[in-house]
């Protein structure tokens, strides 16, 4: 019944539902989703999965339903394979956008989605932007109803709940009846997949899942537009979603009804926007010890403990010895140690620091000598005042104290939502400059078509966007 309901809203959300301020975030979320994917098409997981891609389907087709790689111009795919790419793509840099209640990042699963799916049937840019809006809405609604349970039964919500927004998005475009709808997304329940495991063990996984809610998401809407049904029942049901995957135990004091109601009204101005390719959860002591950074002035030898208190969830990120670009992402004392030594934790510094052997411990380079020594002095402690403030807030309270021989100070700094969320948001104008550093390279001057999207179909709206000058 909880399906059946939302496939009703699905089949009669009308673009037009929309505020200007949705639509205008929506906007920025593309430019976001865009710059990021475009930039993270260089990077091994979508390498990678590209060789793949190809040496399982290569590059022919048997009709004109294509779509573009971001990244690439001169080739395009078969509509599935470019979801599943770009997915990868705008995730494998840790840079995509999010949602703090949902927990999960949902750009990278619904653009990739509905760029596919647009783009191959050249659909009108009004249509595309009605899915997106409605991809973000069902994807926060369903993660805000399973989380933090969810998540802490080890899933990763990007893959899970990003499956079955994929699906709606599809569905949507594919102008499904409401009995289609339930369909495709029962089918993307029982493949609705995403394992936290692959995520805090830095392997490529994580990306993977984003790829493959577009991918499930997508064959899902597909299967049910030609008559293959799927569950009506896949979340509620006495063997279901909710069941088995969130609470493992009695429903009875959840009302789907209720929530149901809540369908339409969730604000889609709500996601976070990140500045640092790091997982959510270490900005906030990431942004403390960039405030600490110029008192303490290089003196890192005279620093006898970096204490950093915050919540539980951000405390379990505690691999001192990360060994791979994955498992440093997921590394808060080397995102402590690295925001304090440099300043800059840009993909090109850390890539460089790499190179210079940051994951040796055999490398007698100088800064990464000076980061290692800093890591280790990193004491994580989880703060049972700032823990009752997640999930509402991502605190971090970081405490440097110094030896006696340089001022013998204690200096801390507190961060209760880091740079990007709502109540300390990023502007138009903070996304452009984060588009730019990433891809130096790229005219900017084409983003500006995204403003006058709903005017373009997107098969030329893509070839403008993508396509070499």
């Amino acid at each position: 019944m909880f399906f059946k309901n939302i496939a009703n809203f699905i089949s009669n959300f009308d673009y037009n539902q929309a505020s200007p301020e949705t639509i205008n975030v929506a906007k920025a979320a593309f430019i976001d989703y865009f710059g990021v994917a475009y930039r993270g098409f260089k990077e091994n997981p979508s390498y990678f999965a590209f060789l793949t891609i190809n040496e399982i389907y290569g590059e022919a087709t048997y009709n004109d339903l294509t779509s573009s790689i971001i990244g690439e111009d001169k080739i395009k795919q078969n509509m599935l394979s470019a979801a599943f790419i770009n997915g990868i793509s705008a995730h494998s840099l840790d840079l995509d956008d999010g949602h703090r209640g949902a927990h999960l990042h949902l750009g990278a699963v619904v653009f990739s989605t509905a760029l596919s799916i647009s783009e191959a049937y050249n659909l009108s840019g009004k249509e595309f932007l009605e899915a997106v809006i409605l991809g973000y809405e069902i994807g926060i609604l369903l993660g805000k109803l399973v989380n933090p349970k969810h998540r802490n039964n080890g899933f990763h919500s990007t893959g899970t709940i990003g499956t079955f927004a994929a699906g709606a998005v599809a569905a949507k475009l594919l102008k499904l009846d409401e009995e289609r709808i339930t369909s495709a997304l029962g089918l993307s329940g029982t493949q609705a997949a995403g394992l936290l495991e692959s995520d805090h063990s830095g392997s490529m996984g994580k990306s993977l899942h984003v790829g493959k809610a577009a991918f499930n998401g997508m064959l899902s809407a597909f299967l049910a537009k030609n008559g293959f049904t799927g569950s009506s029942s896949i979340f509620d049901g006495e063997e279901g979603f909710l069941k088995t995957m969130v609470f493992n135990d009695s429903l009875d004091e959840y009302s789907l009804e209720d929530l149901l109601m809540n369908v339409g009204d969730v604000d889609f101005r709500d996601i976070y926007f990140k500045k640092y390719p790091f997982c959510r959860h270490l900005h906030s002591s990431i942004e403390a010890i960039l405030k600490l950074r110029p008192i303490i002035d290089k003196e890192y030898g005279h620093i006898d403990s970096i204490l950093v208190k915050t919540y539980d969830i951000a405390a379990s990120h505690d691999n001192y010895n990360p060994k791979s670009l994955e498992e440093l992402k997921q590394s808060l004392p080397y995102a402590v140690a690295i925001a304090l030594a440099c300043g800059n934790l840009s993909i090109d510094n850390i890539k460089l620091l790499i190179r210079y052997g940051l994951f040796d411990e055999n490398s007698n380079v100088d800064i990464v000598k000076t980061i290692r020594n800093l890591a280790n002095k990193v004491v994580i402690s989880v703060d049972p005042k700032l823990n009752q403030l997640y999930p509402s807030k991502r605190p971090s309270n970081v405490v440097i104290r110094l030896d006696e021989n340089f001022r013998n100070g204690v200096f801390q700094n507190l961060v209760i939502i880091p740079k990007g969320d709502l109540e300390n948001p990023y502007e138009l104008n903070d996304l452009i400059t984060k588009f730019k550093e990433l891809n130096p390279k790229y005219n900017i001057n084409k983003l500006s078509i995204i403003d006058d999207i709903e005017n373009y179909q997107m098969t030329e709206f893509m070839e403008i966007l993508n396509g070499n000058d």
